[in-house]
């Protein structure tokens, strides 16, 4: 029983589909690089393969030459695509479209006949593949070598004498003299104020006249609202006893170091390529035309109408159920 077993891509099955319908007179080939951005490369080959029946499907896109027998030369295409599949992938071809989708122009006295097209021979012999065994060559180590002896050289030979910097000069300052303290000036007393208050009035006599409502809870009576004087006794502000001011000692922490400036580049003199001034040509001020006035519009005087006679108005005191004599 034979075991063997093997995997065709449908993109080999492609690639063997182009090859075939390169091989026919009369087709082109054109690249999609060289045919420009909206190009397309001819032929174009889709295959579908179907692993249960062991066929193929194959939808193939060309481009011929013209003028040029293009119905003999996609019979041939049909025919070479089909032979080509079965006999070096060992598939059978259920279906082969072939479409012209490009048509270039021959140079002029040239062109392709049908006798070239039903000469060309569709089916393919393969050849046969030599392999080659590759021979198996053994390693070859070399022979060891002495290592060179290693001389260490001390750090110590190649310092250099240590200068030790100068102390540097340290900067005293100068003892501020005491601030020395003003006197405050005590402020003037204060005179009080007294307000003046207005003489008492006498109160004016209220006259109650019964009304029909009842007032369950007669107003209790209003107090007048007499102001209160208030003598101000003015106060001394009170200055705190003067303390001896704490000497200050400043210290210098950082110590100072030399700094070097970059060297500064020369300037360069530099040329502003300016545009020549425009003249400005000023137009001489022209007086504004004298304005008219409007004509005046008659005024409409409103005319108020007649006053009508006044309505006269009843008002019936409410008497309630409570209010009735029995």
């Amino acid at each position: 029983m034979d075991t063997s077993f093997y995997h065709v891509s449908e993109r080999t099955i492609e690639r063997v589909a182009e090859v075939a319908a390169a091989a026919v007179p009369g087709t082109r080939t054109i690249d999609a690089k060289l045919a420009g951005l909206a190009g397309r490369s001819f032929p174009r080959i889709e295959v579908r393969i179907d692993r249960n029946s062991g066929t193929a499907a194959v939808d193939a896109e060309i481009a011929t030459s013209y003028p040029a027998p293009v119905a003999a030369i996609t019979d041939a295409v049909r025919a070479t695509i089909i032979a080509h599949i079965r006999t070096l992938a060992g598939l059978d071809v259920s279906r082969v479209n072939v479409t012209v989708a490009n048509v270039e122009s021959l140079g002029a006295g040239t062109r392709v006949s049908w006798e070239e097209v039903a000469s060309h021979d569709a089916f393919v012999i393969p050849e046969d593949i030599e392999v080659h065994p590759s021979e198996v060559t053994h390693p070859v180590t070399k022979e060891r070598q002495e290592l060179d002896p290693v001389v260490a050289r001390s750090l110590v030979d190649d310092m250099r004498s240590v200068v030790t910097p100068a102390p540097p000069s340290v900067y005293s300052p100068e003892q501020p003299a005491p601030v020395t303290v003003s006197s405050v000036d005590t402020p003037e007393p204060l005179e009080p104020f007294s307000p003046h208050t207005p003489a008492p009035q006498a109160l004016a006599e209220v006259r109650a006249y019964p009304t029909e409502a009842r007032v369950p809870f007669p107003p209790e009576p209003v107090n007048p609202w007499a102001p209160e004087s208030r003598d101000f006794i003015p106060r001394q502000p009170e200055l705190p006893p003067l303390q001896s001011l704490a000497p200050v000692s400043v210290e210098r922490a950082a110590r100072p170091r030399k700094v070097e400036a970059p060297w500064r580049k020369p300037l360069r003199e530099i040329t502003v390529n300016r545009k020549p001034l425009k003249p400005v040509t000023v137009n001489r001020f022209v007086p504004p035309a004298n304005a008219v006035a409007p004509a005046p519009q008659p005024v409409i005087r409103p005319a108020a109408p007649a006053p009508k006679p006044l309505k006269q108005i009843k008002i019936e005191p409410v008497v309630k159920y409570y209010d009735r004599a029995d």
